[in-house]
């Protein structure tokens, strides 16, 4: 393949967990050089987490490592040493980009921080996520996802509005993955600025903030006393993921039309015009009534049915996937969105593509995730200049 979109753009990747790695994965996947670069012998922690093969824990064998750290080039260096510091610093003279999700304490303890690399390279974009962003009284304190959900408000829209607040289900990190692509757009935004006759920028990213901007009209709608309060209640749709006869559909009906189409496909003809179901918030006032109804339907139909239906009376349906049937979706096999990548330890697994196209410029996996300190020799030794004994010297000394 030709030059890609981000080809010549050199990206110095010191972040860890998903934000950064995610942030860094979407440069490197449109062709940025991204030299991954993690602690010696222990890697980035997400190397420690699944799925592994045969559930087996690998560092070099890691699922979530393997889809964030595609064609980057993988070397080890230990940041709190003086050597480790100086290298780093060599790095920054020609770079574009360095990345980074320390706490906003780390990068100045080590000597690294934004004031410091940019009089090496005035040029350089530095971009730090981190949980509430560089300034505020809570900028150094820790955060995990459960607390970036419920500060950004998010986890209060989630949930019963009877019972308690939820955040978002399973292992899923949304926030690191929502935080990680606003960085990476930010960060190009920065790169623009450079060809208007700007210098460098130190873009600073709040994992927080990026979850405050999947709230934005309840947080609006706060800023008028006088509006009704509907947008500062949990959303609640009814119906919405139901259970039917071979798995699970969602349902989504908002409107009056939508309703009575809904009431035309299940032969519900005495509800159409039925002012308990009319409108969305009646339907949940009455929901037990709903339910008796309709779950008796939904069990006596199959996602395949309910789908076909949901077409032909225009109600807006779709079937709930296992992450198995997602593999055989039509849509997403005729997108040829999924990938397979060929992992010298795992083997070929399939991961997700690139939810975008370009024509001229397009996406592309290079190489597989690297494994732990895979291209030391190469990169330290034809790249940097340093001779055999002088990488002996550093392994010995623990510095890579």
């Amino acid at each position: 393949m030709g030059e890609q979109a981000l080809s010549g753009l050199k990206v110095i990747d010191l972040s860890r967990n998903i934000a950064g790695p995610y942030c860094t994965k979407m440069l490197a996947d449109l062709g940025a050089e991204v030299i991954k670069i993690e602690q010696p012998g222990k890697g980035d922690p997400s190397r420690k987490e699944g799925p592994f093969p045969n559930d087996e824990p690998n560092l070099d064998a890691s699922g979530l490592f393997g889809y964030l750290n595609n064609n980057k080039i993988g070397i080890t260096l230990d940041l709190k040493s003086e050597r480790g510091v100086e290298i780093i610093k060599n790095l920054v003279r020609d770079a574009d980009v360095l990345v980074e999700n320390f706490s906003p304490r780390v990068m100045p303890s080590l000597g690294l921080s934004y004031d410091v690399l940019k009089e090496i390279n005035p040029n350089l974009v530095m971009t730090s996520i981190s949980n509430f962003g560089q300034q505020g009284v809570y900028r150094d304190f820790k955060a995990t996802e459960l607390i970036t959900q419920a500060m950004s408000g998010f986890a209060y829209q989630i949930g019963d509005e009877s019972r308690e607040p939820l955040r978002a289900g399973g292992a899923l990190r949304m926030m690191e993955y929502i935080s990680g692509a606003i960085a990476s757009m930010s960060t190009l935004a920065a790169i623009a600025g450079r060809r208007n006759g700007n210098k460098g920028k130190h873009v600073d990213v709040s994992i927080t903030e990026c979850g405050v901007l999947q709230t934005p009209y309840r947080t609006v709608q706060n800023s008028f006393p006088s509006s009704p309060s509907i947008f500062t209640k949990r959303y609640v749709s009814l119906p919405s993921i139901e259970k039917c006869k071979d798995g699970y559909i969602g349902i989504s009906i908002l409107t009056g039309k939508q309703w009575q189409d809904f009431c035309y496909m299940t032969e519900m003809y005495d509800w159409v015009e039925d002012p308990r179901f009319m409108e969305l918030f009646n339907r949940i006032e009455h929901r037990d009534d709903f339910r008796e109804r309709v779950d008796k339907w939904l069990m006596e139909h199959t996602k395949e049915e309910i789908f076909k239906l949901g077409i032909e009376w225009r109600v807006p349906i779709t079937a709930i996937p296992t992450f198995g049937e997602m593999l055989d979706f039509p849509q997403y096999k005729e997108r040829e969105f999924f990938v397979s990548v060929n992992h010298p330890i795992m083997g070929e697994v399939v991961q997700p593509g690139a939810p975008y196209r370009l024509s001229e410029t397009p996406w592309e996996i290079r190489k597989p995730a690297p494994l732990l300190g895979e291209d030391n020799a190469y990169f330290y030794g034809e790249i940097l200049g340093f001779t055999e004994e002088e990488l002996q010297l550093l392994d010995k000394e623990g510095v890579i």
